[in-house]
């Protein structure tokens, strides 16, 4: 069962891994509500604005994929998605519940233990969530199975 999702990612470090993601998806892919190769830039925008888009991009959806790469913590717009995802949202006499969430681990970020290090954005993301934790490559493998997980841990 197809699941409107929504990725979370640092611009600079994963825009590569969320085209990926996107692929892996496959027919699936139609029922992704974020941006895209071909989204308008918006960092020219207001706050507020990219807020507002973001929300309308957001609410709709029952998964959100955090890509966890180096620098995920220097985004100012990360936190603020999962913040917004995880808790319930109502716009229009209709209520949102909160999302369901992959936390992606980029793969070299993973020791040879099958250990990463915690971070700010994996601990808010704990936090607010119980995530169906993952490395980008497992993702890439059976995205369906990964967001079928999530949907089932959302609270």
């Amino acid at each position: 069962m197809a699941k409107k999702t929504f990725i979370s990612y640092k611009y600079s470090d994963a825009k590569n891994t969320r085209d990926r993601i996107i692929t892996a998806l496959g027919e699936d892919a139609v029922y992704y509500q974020g941006e895209t190769v071909g989204s308008p830039d918006m960092s020219g925008l207001k706050t507020e604005t990219i807020k507002s888009k973001l929300k309308d991009m957001i609410f709709p959806t029952s998964v959100i994929i955090v890509i966890i790469s180096q620098n995920v913590d220097l985004s100012k717009w990360v936190d603020w998605e999962i913040n917004y995802a995880t808790n319930r949202q109502s716009r229009n006499g209709r209520q949102s519940q909160p999302n369901g969430v992959i936390m992606a681990i980029e793969d070299h970020l993973i020791s040879s233990e099958n250990k990463y290090s915690p971070n700010e954005t994996t601990r808010l993301i704990k936090s607010k969530s119980t995530p169906y934790v993952c490395s980008v490559s497992s993702l890439l493998n059976n995205p369906s199975r990964a967001i079928k997980i999530a949907n089932g841990r959302a609270q």
